[in-house]
């Protein structure tokens, strides 16, 4: 049970990342600012890959 959990929501900074994008984007839709996503969103998933690559 324990590999499965860990393959559908992977380790703890994976999930801190998603979350810190997926937060982002309700933040940026829920504001109408939801054009800003298109150049938001993938600087962090670059940062969040970035940072990921080096743990």
């Amino acid at each position: 049970m324990r590999a499965l959990l860990k393959t559908l929501f992977g380790d703890a900074p994976t999930s801190a990342v998603v979350t810190i994008v997926v937060a982002t984007e309700l933040m940026l839709v829920g504001s109408n600012h939801a054009a800003w996503a298109v150049f938001a969103v993938p600087a962090l998933v670059l940062a969040g890959t970035a940072w990921l690559a080096t743990r």
